[in-house]
């Protein structure tokens, strides 16, 4: 019996399953199961070669999302390398912080890199190592307790964190989730990935390699590209933030659906109630809905089936703000609060992170007796679904991507003209949420668009131009808590009554 990490055979034993069946590509480049298991053991023996064992560092910085990195992450996989996947884009910051705290002993990249003690190869370069070499088998070296990957999200300091994520946790994850874009008793549907692979989406389409099923890998997300993929390769499911259900609402091509999709999941930030209601409406009873609410730290936490969304067009139109009830295997508790009021939402699971790489006291703070603190504010209501009131995390979803405030506001203030700045978040009709920021000027300045826009300027030269703020206001001073706080409550309501 093999010992290897069970969610690497897995994936092996699926790829010899389904052979000849198409497993992913891109438009006209498709690799089969088999084709795909031969790069896997082509990558994972150049690797090797390279000095990639069991338990080393392995980074992966990509531009945009090409898909031969999920072979990359497969060979990691099976030499049970300790992988750090990157896709560079508009709100990345702190790459070299990154590069230096996974330790890689090696960086894969097709995107210019910060200088670093660890070793560098192009991606293209490795490819061609790798095609030079028989595709003989190479034995699992992952184990189940072993750190798979390293996800970094944006910190509160302005340093990204690390989590980290054993192959049990991958595999719990795998094993839970409800609304895998799978049919009963016949060939999966086509996943229609429109996500980083190096976060949900990459998850996601190993998922589709497990069960013998297709990925189409888009990105950028584009409304028309998206909607010719579903037609071609259709009946498809997809994964959609809240900003890109928007533009697909806002499309007159795809307003009222998009032909061969027929299952969607959605989350990354909270949804309208009202554009999704539309959507659901629009788009039919032949498309069904799966919220997910979930995060790097633990996977996904509570779900909104498609029978909850069917019971929202009927009747029930306020489970449209909810997000669900706990998915299998989760335990849910919402603490420091009577029954039904509202607390800290915490979860235990199987699927809950390690900890933070390098970071023994962020861990221990999130961390307890085998709880997780998500940051998130909440309460359950009398059937057990759970809705989210408010968050503990100061942080703004733009695209998916989580915002932090805090090295925004340092930033701000970092301009002579502001004496002090708080960031929130506003809902948006395209980005799903938007950086709002508040000003409050020095003495002896004036409050003026210019000096506004050069502090935003500083953000996007600082941290990143995806996090530069998208609306400014200037107030004489800002709005306190009780405990002498930025009131971050008030001031989303001030944000949001002056983006209606």
């Amino acid at each position: 019996m093999s010992t290897g990490a069970r969610y690497v055979t897995d994936l092996i034993d699926a790829c010899e399953r389904y052979g000849d069946r198409p497993a992913f590509g891109s438009g006209p480049w498709v690799l089969t199961h088999s084709e795909v298991l031969a790069w896997t053991y082509r990558l994972a023996g150049a690797l090797a070669d390279l000095g990639i064992r069991r338990g080393s560092g392995l980074a992966c910085v990509s531009a945009g999302n090409p898909p031969r990195t999920l072979l990359v992450r497969l060979a990691a996989h099976v030499l049970g390398a300790r992988l750090t996947h990157v896709c560079v884009g508009p709100t990345t910051h702190g790459l070299d912080h990154l590069l230096r705290d996974c330790e890689p002993a090696l960086v894969v990249h097709d995107t210019p890199v910060p200088p670093g003690p660890a070793a560098r190869i192009g991606l293209a370069a490795l490819l061609e190592l790798a095609s030079a070499r028989e595709a003989l088998p190479v034995a699992v070296a992952a184990r189940d307790g072993d750190v798979a990957r390293v996800t970094y999200t944006g910190g509160t300091t302005g340093r990204p964190k690390g989590v980290a994520s054993t192959f049990a946790a991958m595999a719990a994850r795998t094993a839970t989730r409800a609304d895998s874009p799978n049919t009963a008793g016949s060939a999966p549907l086509t996943f229609v990935s429109t996500d980083s692979l190096s976060q949900r989406s990459g998850g996601r389409c190993l998922e589709q390699l497990r069960a013998g099923g297709r990925s189409e890998i888009l990105h950028p997300f584009d409304t028309r590209e998206f909607a010719e993929a579903c037609r071609r390769l259709g009946p498809a499911a997809t994964y959609l933030t809240p900003s890109m259900l928007y533009r697909l609402l806002d499309d007159p091509e795809t307003a009222d659906g998009v032909p061969g999709l027929v299952r969607v999941s959605y989350g990354d930030s909270p949804v309208h109630p009202e554009r999704l209601r539309r959507a659901l409406t629009r788009w039919g009873p032949q498309v069904r809905w799966t919220q997910g609410y979930g995060m790097n730290e633990a996977g996904v936490l509570s779900r909104l089936s498609p029978a909850d969304h069917d019971a929202a067009v009927a009747d029930r139109p306020h489970l449209l703000g909810s997000v669900g009830r706990p998915a299998p295997g989760v335990e849910v508790e919402v603490r420091g609060s009577a029954p039904g009021a509202t607390g800290e939402v915490w979860v235990r699971s199987p699927m809950v992170m390690a900890g933070y790489r390098n970071q023994p006291a962020l861990t221990a703070d999130a961390l307890h007796d085998g709880w997780l603190r998500t940051g998130d504010v909440g309460h359950f209501d009398a059937d057990g679904y759970l809705y989210l009131d408010d968050r503990v995390k100061d942080v703004v979803m733009v695209h998916g991507a989580n915002i932090y405030c805090g090295p925004i506001e340092t930033a701000l203030t970092r301009h002579p003209a502001v004496a002090r700045a708080a960031v929130v978040g506003r809902t948006d009709p395209l980005t799903g949420e938007a950086v709002c920021a508040f000003l409050v000027a020095a003495p002896g300045h004036t409050p003026t668009e210019e000096a506004a826009e050069a502090a935003c300027a500083l953000v996007a030269a600082e941290l990143a131009p995806g996090q530069r703020p998208t609306a400014v206001f200037w107030l004489p001073a800002l709005p306190l808590t009780d405990r002498g706080k930025p009131d971050k409550r008030r001031l989303r309501e001030l944000a949001a009554a002056s983006g209606q």
